[in-house]
Parts: C-alpha cells; sequence; structure tokens
C-alpha cells in the first residue's frame, strides 16, 4: 500500500492506494483548523441532564461536548470534585472521541486511551484483551503469556492486530513508553487549570503510518516539507524501521496531486453514481440519518434473462465496491444497501459473509447487521470523523 499526503486549495489531503493502485481511502481536513480528535484535555462540567443520561462539558474556547453518563467510566478529577459522580462544576479528563458531525457537538469520554502501533492502553479498562482478528492460537497464546503480568487497577491494555509476529522486546518497550506516558499525564493533568490541553494528538494522517501493518505499507511520500518533517519526526520515536518508506516529493514539472490524480480521486469519491466493471452502477445517498446505497443492474444485464447466479456475480462485485466506497468517503453511521434480490437462500447467506469478510478489513470497526424481510442489508460503522462529502462541501 502507497500513502500519499499532500496540500491543496487550504486542505491536508491524504491517499491511501492499495496494491494495485486503486484509492481505498481518502481523507482531508483544512489545513488551519486541525481536528480536535484524540485530544486530551481538562475539561469542566457545565450541565448534567437526567432525562437523557449524559454531561455536557467545556473542553477549550466554549466548545461543550456530549458526554454519555451510560458508560461508568471512573473519571479523573482535578481538585475539589464534589463526589465520585460527575457533578456540575467539576474538572475532569477527557478525550475527544468523535468530532462533531452535521447538528451533533463532539462527543468526549472519559475512558482515555493511548494508542501505539502494537497495544492501546486504556484507563478504566481492566485486564488484557486481544484483538480477534488474531486468529492464529499459538500467537494469542503467545501475546498472553506475555502480558499476564499486567494486571492494574487503572488501566488496562488492548494488543492490536499489528502486534502479530512482532518480537517480545518490542512490544514490552512500546508498553513501556505508554504506561509512563499515561502516568505522568494523568498525576500532573490533574492539578491544571480549565481547558488545558493535555495531550493534542498527532496529525490524522500519522494515525495511517501508524495503523497500516508493516508489511503492508510500502510507501510514503509527500511533497510538502512541513508534513515529511512530521512524518519523519515520530518514525523515528515510534517506528524507526518505516523511516526508510518515507519520501519528500521534489519535482517542479508534475505535482504530486496531478501524478496521482487527485482531482479525479476526489471528484469520484464525491459522485452520486459510481459505475462497477460489469456495467452495473451503484447510487449513494448520504442522508441526515442514514446512507442508502442502492444497486442497479444497469447494462450487466440488459437484454438478457437472468436467475440468482448471474445476479450473485453482479451482487459480488457491488459489495466488493460498497465497502470500498464506505471506507474511500468514510460513510458511518447506520447504512441500508438494497442489492438485486436473489430468491435462493444459499446466495444470500454467501453474500452475507462475503460482507462480513469485507467488513472486518476496515480500520473502523464495521458490523454487518442483517438481512431484513425486505432484502436491505443493514450495516453500522462506527462514526469517528466527519465524512468526506461533509467536509468538502
Amino acid at each position: 500500500m502507497r500513502l500519499v499526503v499532500t496540500k491543496k486549495d487550504q486542505y491536508i489531503y491524504s491517499v491511501l492506494f492499495d496494491e494495485n493502485n486503486q484509492p481505498l481511502e481518502l481523507s482531508a481536513e483544512s489545513a488551519d483548523t486541525p481536528s480536535r480528535l484524540g485530544n486530551i484535555y481538562v475539561g469542566h462540567v457545565n450541565n448534567i441532564v437526567k432525562n437523557i443520561d449524559a454531561a455536557f462539558i467545556e473542553i477549550e474556547d466554549g466548545c461543550i461536548c456530549y458526554n454519555s453518563l451510560k458508560e461508568k467510566t471512573p473519571y479523573l478529577f482535578g481538585p475539589h470534585a464534589n463526589s465520585e459522580r460527575l457533578c456540575m462544576g467539576d474538572y475532569v479528563l477527557v478525550q475527544v472521541e468523535r468530532e462533531d458531525i452535521k447538528t451533533k457537538q463532539p462527543s468526549v469520554t472519559g475512558k482515555l486511551q493511548f494508542t501505539g502501533k502494537y497495544i492501546v492502553l486504556v484507563h478504566g479498562m481492566k485486564g488484557v484483551r486481544i484483538s480477534n482478528k488474531i486468529k492464529d492460537k499459538a500467537e494469542v497464546n503467545r501475546l498472553k503469556v506475555l502480558f499476564s503480568n499486567c494486571e492494574n487497577e487503572n488501566y488496562g491494555l488492548i494488543i492490536r492486530t499489528n502486534a502479530l509476529l512482532v518480537s517480545n522486546e518490542r512490544l514490552k518497550a512500546e508498553e513501556e513508553r505508554l504506561v509512563s506516558f499515561y502516568r505522568e499525564l494523568t498525576e500532573t493533568g490533574i492539578h491544571k487549570t480549565k481547558g488545558s490541553l493535555l495531550f493534542q494528538s498527532f496529525p490524522w494522517y500519522i494515525d495511517l503510518l501508524r495503523d497500516l501493518p508493516q508489511d503492508k505499507l510500502t510507501e510514503v511520500i509527500t511533497d510538502d516539507t512541513d508534513i515529511y518533517a512530521s512524518f519523519i519526526e515520530y518514525a523515528k520515536l515510534f517506528q524507526a524501521e518505516d523511516v526508510e518508506k518515507i519520501r519528500l516529493y521534489q519535482d517542479e514539472n508534475l505535482s504530486l496531486a496531478a501524478l496521482y490524480s487527485l482531482q479525479k480521486v476526489e471528484k469520484d469519491a464525491l459522485s452520486k453514481h459510481v459505475w462497477l466493471k460489469s456495467g452495473a452502477s451503484l447510487v449513494i445517498e448520504p442522508t441526515e440519518t442514514l446512507t442508502v446505497i442502492d444497486v442497479n443492474t444497469g447494462k450487466a444485464i440488459s437484454g438478457k434473462r437472468a436467475g440468482d447466479e448471474a445476479f450473485y456475480k453482479i451482487n459480488e462485485e457491488a459489495a466488493i465496491e460498497c465497502m470500498r466506497q464506505l471506507r474511500l468517503r468514510n460513510l458511518s453511521g447506520m447504512i441500508l444497501i438494497d442489492f438485486i434480490n436473489m430468491e435462493n437462500e444459499i446466495f444470500n447467506e454467501r453474500l452475507m459473509n462475503l460482507l462480513k469478510e469485507l467488513a472486518a478489513k476496515d480500520r473502523i470497526p464495521v458490523n454487518v447487521v442483517d438481512m431484513t424481510g425486505l432484502r436491505l442489508v443493514e450495516l453500522t460503522r462506527k462514526k469517528v470523523k466527519k465524512p468526506l462529502h461533509e467536509i468538502l462541501s
């Protein structure tokens, strides 16, 4: 996989290309107003609304965030806490876990997360959990033994998929770094003033370098010296093995955006219609509450009599493209896909299994819920960042 990052029209763009040089993820963010996602603040509890079981917490510059009280988090309080439960006027350490999306405020949590390439340290979690994407039983057992003595009453560990086949020494070194940083931040943070920024997350394009498996990422290219410096600084500190993959593009005759057809990638990612090689097409309609994707046979079976086997081939192609489009456009929340109806339940089951396999490859959690009685496939994709169309509109 190749990651391309560049600045264009006051935005920073990143495009992740797969092994076939097809765009898999397109992200954009204003270069002037960086995201707060992942930042940790000393928040001030402005209000408690009991009938929706939520608190509203101010973090900085008058930004009020939503915090669900349904999650029983052992909050880290600042001085003069009123009780062990969240109360108006409290100072509390919180992390932005979701950006503001349309009319919804940003969301914060007291369950602070410190993410490394192989491990996530989570305040308020108990024990050690291993990614369910690691299927090798011998590896699961190795990781369980390696972290068997990591029980702590204040935090727990999530062992990421990237930890697969990584040496014990490298994993333990990252654990020590995360624990040290967690202790320093929490011990000093509870004494800071309202609105203090305790931790600023790395730029979002760094997350791709961190999250992608080392054997999958082949190259990181940027034509911006500041972005290049950010990549190099991060890699030298935390991923020295990837420093050689980072390249500064310098060609005055052909821009990086032109070389990788960024304008066409963006246009295609914002288009309502997506054509498939078979002649079928997708119609993608994001709405206020959900995203609807309609699969049309189009020219794929024009003038032909087709049965379930032919319909399945179109649905299979459409399923692969649907899951790519969700990542490419960062569509989230509830998603309904209207595939071509198939009477044979074997084909329907095969389609659902394919969707589950494809969903497992997404960096953001995707749940393939069910196929409804009306033959609509229902998915959910976790809301983390704004969808592409909302950012660029």
